[in-house]
């Protein structure tokens, strides 16, 4: 009974160890590519490499965000079946702001915080997804998203970056020339009524 129980346990670990099937990443980017963005695919053992050609997608976005309120960031393109999406501040590899409602076959995973990042939930084809992105809500100043995207587990292209998003103004109580004009308006109120 020992010796059966050998053997199974020998085989499970031969077939986990030479099973080429488990090289994909069909349920979504693993928290190992949250600072790289790459997906880490393999094809028949060897590592898949990014295409060096132009991207033919993009990452469609606004051009300001206010802190603490949602953007709409849209990924277009031919059909693609997986991808991993981030907002950084520009030069940086931590993502920042969280995405909420995920479309159909996407998800959210958590690379420094819950939410912070998007992927694929499956390989079903996909084509311009639009995804909701919250803002931090103290403001992070300019941001950028950034995007890895797989036509298929041998075709993908990384470092696909949208334009700059500008963080918004505030309110005009937030503006330091605001509070200069208010404290000059009271001072010479008070040199006048003494």
């Amino acid at each position: 009974m020992a010796a059966r129980k050998l053997i199974l346990a020998v085989c499970i670990v031969l077939v986990a160890a030479f099973f080429p099937g488990c090289d994909g990443r069909g349920s979504g980017a693993p928290t190992s590519a949250c600072t790289s963005m790459s997906p880490g695919h393999l094809n028949n053992g060897t590592a898949v490499t990014a295409q060096s050609s132009a991207s033919p997608y993009s990452i469609v976005v606004g051009d300001k965000y206010t802190p603490g309120r949602t953007l709409s960031v849209q990924i277009v393109g031919p059909v693609f079946k997986g991808f991993l999406l981030q907002a950084r501040r520009p030069g940086m590899t931590s993502p920042v702001g969280t995405f909420s409602s995920p479309p159909t076959d996407t998800k959210a995973i958590q690379c420094t915080a819950a939410d912070s990042s998007m992927t694929h939930a499956n390989t079903n084809p996909k084509q311009n997804l639009t995804l909701t992105w919250t803002a931090p809500s103290t403001g992070v100043g300019n941001v950028q998203f950034v995007a890895t995207v797989a036509e298929e587990k041998v075709t993908y292209w990384m470092n696909i970056q949208s334009r700059q998003v500008r963080q918004a103004s505030g309110a005009i109580f937030a503006q330091p020339t605001f509070y200069v004009i208010i404290l000059c308006l009271l001072q010479s109120a008070y040199v006048m009524l003494k």
